[in-house]
C-alpha cells in the first residue's frame, strides 16, 4: 500500500477523515486502490484500516451494501443526471449493514453541471456516517463549488502511457504539416475523443503537441503548437461543461491551420 493511501486509511480508520474528498492524479488505477482502502478502513469489521475479514472481502469484490460505485456506463461519456440523483436519494438512508456509507464517482470529471447541482446540498449538509470520495486525474477539472466543499489529496504514480494514440497523433501531425491536410486534424479528434479516459487521451494530445514544438515540425511553427496545445488543455476545463470532446479538440487544432 502507498503511502497516500496508508496515511488516509488511517485517518479514516480513527474518523478523521473529511466527508468529501476529492483524490486526483494521473494513474486511475491508483486512485481506484486508495478510494477501496478508505472504504474498507471505514468499514472493517475488525476496526483495521483493511483486513481480510468479510466486510473488506466484499468491498473488494464490490458487493457491499454500502459502498456505492458511480461510474460511467457503457460506451457513455457522461455519468447520468439519474446516477447522480440516485446516490442523493442513498446518502439520506443511514449504513444498511457497516458504520459508514461510501460513495465513490469515478470518474468525477464525467458529472455534468445539472447534475452536480443536485449533490451541492448533500455535499455541504451530509447524512451522518456518509462518505463522498471523487476521482479525477485534475481537481481543476471540477466546478468550484464542489471543490469548496471538499479536501483535495494527490495520489502519486504514473498512468500507462497510451503509446498507439500516441503514435497517431504524431503521425496525424506528420502528415498535415507535410501535406496541409486538415482532415488528419479532424482524424486526431475524432481518435482522441472515443477513448475511453477522454481527459487523458487530451492530456497526451497536450503534452505530444508540446514535443513537437520542442522538436519542431515541418511548415508548423512552434508558436502554433503551443498555442494548439494549450488550447487543448483548456478543452479539459470544458469537458465538466458536457461539452462535446470531440468538438473541443477540433476547435484546439484549428490554431494549427494559418
Amino acid at each position: 500500500m502507498s503511502s497516500a493511501a496508508e496515511l488516509l486509511s488511517e485517518t479514516a480508520r480513527r474518523g478523521e477523515l473529511h466527508h468529501a474528498i476529492i483524490l486526483h492524479g494521473a494513474a486511475r488505477e491508483n486512485l481506484r486502490a486508495v478510494a477501496l482502502s478508505i472504504a474498507k478502513a471505514l468499514n472493517c469489521l475488525e476496526g483495521t484500516t483493511g483486513d481480510d475479514c468479510t466486510s473488506c472481502q466484499r468491498i473488494e469484490r464490490r458487493i457491499h451494501p454500502d459502498v456505492h460505485f458511480i461510474e460511467l456506463a457503457d460506451d457513455k461519456k457522461l455519468i447520468s443526471v439519474d446516477q447522480i440523483r440516485g446516490m442523493v436519494a442513498e446518502a439520506t438512508l443511514r449504513p444498511y449493514e457497516g458504520r459508514t456509507q461510501v460513495f465513490i464517482i469515478d470518474p468525477a470529471d464525467a458529472v455534468s453541471v445539472g447534475a452536480y447541482n443536485a449533490t451541492l446540498k448533500t455535499l455541504e449538509e451530509p447524512s451522518r456516517d456518509t462518505t463522498f470520495i471523487l476521482l479525477t486525474r485534475s481537481p481543476d477539472l471540477l466546478l468550484p463549488t464542489i471543490r469548496s466543499r471538499s479536501q483535495s489529496i494527490h495520489v502519486g504514480g504514473d498512468a500507462p502511457r497510451d503509446e498507439e494514440l500516441e503514435s497517431f497523433i504524431r503521425e496525424s501531425l506528420g502528415r498535415f504539416a507535410k501535406q496541409n491536410d486538415g482532415s488528419a486534424l479532424l482524424a486526431i479528434a475524432a481518435e482522441v475523443a472515443q477513448r475511453e479516459d477522454t481527459s487523458a487521451a487530451i492530456a497526451l494530445l497536450a503534452e505530444t503537441l508540446c514535443a513537437a514544438a520542442a522538436d519542431g515540425l515541418e511548415n508548423v511553427s512552434a508558436e502554433r503548437l503551443l498555442a494548439a496545445a494549450d488550447g487543448t488543455m483548456a478543452a479539459l476545463r470544458w469537458l465538466v461543461v458536457n461539452a462535446d470532446a470531440r468538438l473541443l479538440v477540433e476547435q484546439a487544432l484549428a490554431s494549427l491551420v494559418e
